[in-house]
């Protein structure tokens, strides 16, 4: 039985998406109805682009626009120090308030084609969310006091429900978000949810993590294909292949990086039981040296494979007749991984405002927006009302990235 989502509708003549728009379910297929409409859409931008270089006389030539991102640390670090006092004067309440604030900041500094994004949540909304993400982990906390039974029913309905809040996370997030005044927006659908993400984790989990590259496929595809910019729907094909390769890679790079950290930790080790060094401070550098060197295991699989696999998802990524192109580098963001982790280590956390936005920056000026035809008439066509955003950002108080 075919599933939702996996047909790709760029092979297709005009004439088979014609037809293939005459016969598709729209009820039980309405993700491939999503990534047809939005092909065809393609082509008619395509077909006018061309229309109108015929008549100029000028040829029809794609124009990328790579963002820009123009935060500057030090003003960065005053918002940063006055959320973080705020946030501990008022026990976390002002939390909300501040991840506006930052978001506000960082969106307002994104820059694409000439034209910031904007942030438009409610820290009252947030807030709402995140009292009742505390309630459910008060839940969950009485349930360990009480047995091991209670501890795994509790975790089940979490698990049950977190489908739903993926759903409900990406429409609060997308429809607070806005370019040249135009919002975004995500289309819920909650059984593909269930289908997609529990369904791929519970077979990722039940193969001891031999499918888990295909979760994280289905994931970011989820995520892409039902969000929209305007009344126009994102399409995204990436390659379950390729997500299989980056694992399998990535865990080639973490035993080669674990056996040489691994070595190096032990001749330490055995040059100060050799030194006649005291016992404590042994074990305190054997310690030291293992949370080491699983700190730099962790950043630097995580730099691999979140680069490969990310180029992979957006190189894959189109938005009408427009394309994303995506040219991250898994040794630049290793870097930038490892080179935070040591300044926030030595700043004791002050250093946060620096990592965050070298973060930031390399990861948006690797994308380009290929852009076919005007954006202005572009943004004009896609204009539509998007629903308000409902709050139920339930996620944030959890850390738990639904997105990217």
């Amino acid at each position: 039985m075919a599933t939702d989502g996996e047909i790709d509708f760029r092979s297709f003549t005009r004439e088979q998406l014609d037809e293939a728009l005459e016969r598709i379910d729209r009820e039980h297929f309405p993700l491939d109805y999503q990534a047809l409409t939005a092909e065809i859409e393609r082509r008619k931008w395509e077909a006018e682009v061309a229309a109108r270089a015929g008549i100029t006389g000028e040829a029809s030539v794609p124009v990328r626009y790579r963002p820009e991102f123009t935060a500057d640390p030090k003003e960065y670090f005053r918002i940063w120090i006055v959320n973080l006092a705020l946030t501990i004067v008022t026990l976390g309440i002002y939390s909300a308030w501040a991840k506006v604030r930052k978001l506000r900041y960082f969106y307002g500094c994104t820059v694409v084609a000439g034209s910031a994004f904007g942030y438009h949540g409610d820290p009252r909304a947030i807030l709402r969310g995140r009292l009742i993400a505390a309630a459910l982990a008060g839940v969950y906390l009485l349930a360990r006091q009480t047995s091991t039974l209670a501890t795994f029913i509790v975790l089940g309905l979490l698990a049950l429900v977190t489908p739903w809040l993926v759903v409900k996370s990406r429409m609060f997030a997308l429809r607070v978000t806005s370019w040249r005044g135009l919002r975004f927006d995500f289309s819920p659908d909650y059984r593909g949810a269930y289908r997609q993400l529990l369904g791929w984790l519970i077979l990722g989990i039940a193969t001891a993590g031999l499918l888990m590259p295909r979760f994280s496929r289905e994931r970011y595809q989820f995520i892409v294909s039902r969000s929209r910019y305007g009344a126009t729907a994102f399409d995204c094909h990436p390659d379950a292949g390729r997500f299989f390769k980056t694992a399998f890679a990535g865990m080639g790079l973490a035993l080669v990086v674990g056996v040489v950290l691994g070595i190096l930790l032990a001749v330490v080790v055995g040059v100060l039981n050799a030194a006649g060094a005291p016992p404590a401070v042994t074990r305190v550098v054997t310690t030291a040296g293992v949370a080491a060197v699983y700190a730099v295991i962790l950043s630097v699989v995580h730099g691999y494979v979140q680069a490969r696999n990310l180029n992979e998802v957006f190189g894959t990524t189109s938005l009408g007749s427009h394309r994303v192109v995506s040219d991250l580098r898994a040794t630049p963001l290793i870097s930038i991984y490892l080179t935070n982790l040591l300044a926030l280590v030595f700043t004791l956390g002050l250093y946060t405002p620096w990592a965050q936005i070298r973060l930031a920056r390399y990861r948006l000026e690797g994308l380009e927006l290929e852009a076919h035809g005007s954006l202005d008439d572009f943004v004009a066509a896609a204009a539509a009302p998007v629903p308000a955003a409902t709050g139920e950002e339930i996620s944030s108080l959890l850390d738990v990235d639904f997105g990217f």
